[in-house]
């Protein structure tokens, strides 16, 4: 198991080892440096700083290249830089747990365990991409992206900024086409016939076919508490849409992508649009995908109640996902302890999310 080193090696401690071996006292390497011994105990105690000039004036003593004596004192600064005393620790640490760490354990996204709480920090402050939690506030409070400032404003603002993370993370690893309306628009009927199909099928396909279309398409599970099924917001002027499978079921799946698709076509670039809010534009969103997979004049030949068969007929019929009706026809009586049969289950695997993104941070 690899653990964070309670100490640090100076530049000093490795002059002194080559001093043992050469025989050299701290007297004779002030001579041959041509500095103070003064100088060469602050050296040796690691309280002076290993200037350039004095690292090629150790290479011509001691035979050691200069650049290596440059790293010794490079990587002695960074340690020094990165120690923090125990009660800094447990600050951090306290600030820390306001944000999904059993989350981003379980899939992989932090390593460390709970007990090693420098570490902890570390990772989350390398997911987020900042340099403190001092820094997280303001880049999200103050900073120039308005869906991050959207995002400080809801109730659990720590596991919204890690969700919306993940996805951001996603949109940096891939190159997008530029966003092309009319190519989306044309999607549109084929995806919704692509919902009659395998799921897991369909899903691959829809994220390929978007992605030509200029549209990010991305799945980050759901954070326990947050209850958000999806969002839309734009980045690099590409729709990005972020879903969660927070129901865990085909017919959420689709309804929620053609939700978010509806704020791509419908509303500004300039929002955050997340879906389980309640709004005029979620409204709308909401119609979208109603009238997209069952248009109004199909919804009145809806089957009344409890027929799974009429259900299959009538979604063969719509050349749609017999769950999408099922939803439908539920929503509308209000009765949702039938038909489980004809819905696909949708899940993460803990750990498969990590490995579908390079990790950016070395781990030990």
């Amino acid at each position: 198991m690899t653990a964070t080193p309670d100490f640090v090696v100076s530049t000093g401690d490795f002059i002194a080892e080559w001093m043992e071996d050469a025989g050299v006292n701290g007297a004779e390497l002030a001579r041959r440096l041509g500095v103070s011994s003064k100088h060469v105990s602050e050296l040796l105690a690691g309280k002076a700083t290993l200037s350039a000039e004095l690292a090629i004036a150790l290479e011509r003593v001691t035979g050691v290249p200069a650049r290596l004596w440059n790293a010794y004192e490079a990587g002695y600064r960074d340690d020094l830089a990165r120690r923090k005393t125990p009660g800094q620790i447990d600050a951090a640490y306290r600030e820390a747990k306001q944000f999904p760490l059993a989350y981003l354990r379980k899939f992989g996204f932090i390593t460390a365990p709970a007990r090693d709480k420098a570490r902890t920090v570390e990772q989350l402050l390398a997911l987020l991409g900042v340099a403190s939690f001092d820094a997280w506030r303001t880049t999200w409070t103050l900073g120039s992206v308005a869906y991050r400032r959207a995002a400080v404003g809801h109730d659990n603002a720590p596991a919204l900024a890690v969700w919306l993370t993940l996805g951001e993370r996603h949109v940096r690893e891939h190159e997008v086409p530029e966003f092309d309306s009319e190519r989306l628009r044309a999607l549109i009927p084929v995806l919704r016939a692509a919902t009659a199909g395998d799921p897991l099928e369909a899903v691959e396909q829809a994220v390929a076919d978007l992605h030509e279309a200029g549209v990010v398409l991305c799945f980050v599970p759901a954070v326990p508490g947050l209850g958000i099924h999806g969002a839309t917001r734009w980045i690099n002027r590409r729709p990005v849409i972020q879903l969660s499978l927070l129901w865990k079921c085909d017919d959420q799946l689709w309804f929620t992508l053609f939700h978010e698709l509806g704020h791509v076509l419908l509303h500004g670039d300039k929002a955050l649009y997340l879906n389980g809010e309640k709004n005029h534009a979620e409204d709308e969103a909401d119609a979208y995908a109603s009238q997209v997979l069952i248009p109004d004049d199909d919804a009145k030949r809806l089957p009344p109640g409890r027929d799974v068969q009429a259900v299959r007929a009538f979604a063969a019929e719509l050349g749609i996902a017999p769950s999408i009706v099922l939803g439908r026809v539920q929503h509308t009586t209000k009765d949702y302890a039938w038909g489980h049969e004809l819905r696909h289950r949708l899940d993460f695997k803990p750990h498969t999310t990590r490995e579908a993104h390079e990790r950016e941070t070395e781990q030990g």
